[in-house]
């Protein structure tokens, strides 16, 4: 149960305070919408289109972070991901950024594969590995596609 209750909480502090360490606050207040809409809103869009509707995972025990069966934290860890995945977005080799959407593919399907072992949540067996990292690629190639304004080089 403690790690169940833990998980989002650390992970969550220890990327905010990364990034208020590592971003310049100019940075973070042009970053933080980006990451709030297509961090949060994303994932919570994502969670019930592939959740609630289609029925490839769902939350099992969010325990103290609960809401009608889904996990509170997950949009707001979400964000700051977003928000540390943009800033760090290589903007002037293209053939990089492939490489950098997919390594934010694997680090999310990895993580998902801890949250699942930590019992927050439950996918289809056929869901993982390839079908959640090929989800997680079009995540992080949205993003950069929709935040492409913000990559471009200055």
């Amino acid at each position: 149960m403690t790690a169940q209750v833990m998980l989002y909480p650390v992970f969550i502090a220890l990327v905010t305070a990364f990034l208020l360490i590592a971003l310049p606050r100019s940075e973070l207040r042009l970053l933080i919408p980006y990451g709030l809409v297509l961090g949060g809103l994303h994932d919570y869009l994502f969670s019930l289109v592939f959740g609630d509707l289609l029925g490839f995972f769902e939350f099992t025990s969010p325990g103290l972070f609960d809401a009608s069966g889904y996990l509170v934290l997950a949009p707001l860890a979400w964000s700051l991901v977003v928000i540390f995945f943009l800033y760090f977005f290589p903007k002037e080799h293209d053939y990089l950024g492939y490489l950098y959407i997919l390594a934010w593919a694997l680090m999310a399907t990895g993580y998902s594969q801890v949250v699942e072992h930590v019992g927050l949540f439950t996918y289809r067996p056929w869901f993982y590995p390839l079908p959640l990292l090929i989800l997680a690629i079009l995540r992080f190639a949205l993003v950069a596609w929709l935040a492409k304004p913000w990559i471009r080089p200055r």
